[in-house]
């Protein structure tokens, strides 16, 4: 259970399933198996003992919330991956591993969205995709789903036998799998573009577009829809990437900043993200998605600050002088509580 002093709790994993050569799916139940309760499309943020050093991911639930006794992510490895990667290599059956609830907003209740879906998605992308179609027709919901899906082979079909069933069980899904090498004539090879964008979808009126993958597909997909007169009220992308590389800059404008739970006292770049600048001095504070969606940084501040999100802050809190510090840059001198 959680504590009042911690906002994780232990979760035990019971099962891992190898998608792919470089992607697993890890299944897992809480210590008293009470119910998981999340919105399809959510993620779930892990605290990990990496060498000593503790390590925070957010990772898109691919299981259903139609099923609440257990919950799963599917994780794939990525070059440089320090927290995925380790998973992959060490995380089993029986261990248990730190987790904070549910969140994000990437969900049908919290868009805007019509009963003609496409869910578009690409390499592990899939994941919060999987999640929304999986509950959609668990739940009998008078939707569409057209789910289409991107990927280097065959090989690389992250929960390929999912899919093919999900294709065979119900008439209101069809999917089309885009790969850029593949012996089956069921699949599209190529790479998904504008004149295969608008034969797979001819007549654009009332659909809605949820989108996730690597950073560059979903620019891509974003920019296929605007160029073809789709309703962008209607086309939503998720917006963290759980090894997103840490981003600084110098333009010689600097505050001074102090933190004194901690006893530091520091510089930061006005183009510098307080989370970076708080991690550089050692500072103990919790980051997860790093893109202001998961709230883990969040942190009171008295000065001026320019935030670039405000996802999961209160009226109260952002009254109260809370910001999310990997989505704020200084404005002024600063002092900071965590």
């Amino acid at each position: 259970m959680q504590t009042e002093s911690s906002p994780f709790e232990p979760l035990i994993c019971i099962n891992r399933i190898d998608e792919t050569a470089d992607a697993t799916t890890f299944e897992f139940k809480k210590i008293d198996d009470s119910l998981f309760e999340y919105k399809a499309g959510q993620f779930l943020t892990f605290e990990v003992d990496v060498a000593g050093e503790l390590e925070y991911r957010a990772y898109s639930l691919s299981s259903t919330p139609s099923k609440p006794e257990t919950a799963a992510v599917t994780i794939k490895r990525v070059a440089g991956g320090k927290v995925s990667n380790y998973l992959l290599d060490n995380l089993q059956p029986g261990f248990a591993l730190p987790a904070m609830a549910p969140a994000g907003e990437f969900t049908l209740q919290d868009n805007q969205s019509t009963t003609e879906l496409l869910l578009m998605s690409a390499g592990s992308g899939i994941t919060p995709c999987m999640s929304m179609a999986r509950w959609l027709l668990d739940t009998q919901q008078q939707v569409n789903i057209h789910f289409i899906y991107s990927a280097r082979s065959e090989a690389d079909v992250i929960m390929a036998d999912t899919l093919d069933a999900l294709n065979e069980q119900y008439d209101n899904f069809s999917l089309t799998r885009i790969l850029e090498q593949t012996g089956n004539p069921n699949d599209i090879q190529g790479m998904l573009d504008a004149p295969l964008f608008e034969k797979l979808i001819p007549d654009n009126r009332g659909r809605t577009i949820f989108t996730c993958g690597p950073a560059p597909y979903m620019q891509a997909v974003e920019h296929l829809a605007e160029s073809m007169g789709f309703d962008m009220a209607l086309f939503h992308k998720e917006s963290f990437v759980p090894e997103a590389a840490d981003e600084t800059s110098e333009s010689g404008v600097n505050y001074q900043v102090a933190a004194p739970q901690y006893g530091k006292n520091f510089v930061v770049d006005e183009n510098q993200s307080l989370l970076d600048a708080l991690e550089a001095v050692g500072v103990p504070i919790i980051s997860a998605c790093r893109t202001g969606f998961c709230g883990a940084c969040k942190c009171k501040v008295t000065g001026e600050v320019e935030s670039s999100s405000q996802e999961t802050l209160t009226p109260e809190q952002i009254e109260q002088g809370y910001v999310l510090s990997c989505s704020a840059k200084a404005g002024s001198d600063l002092v900071i509580e965590i």
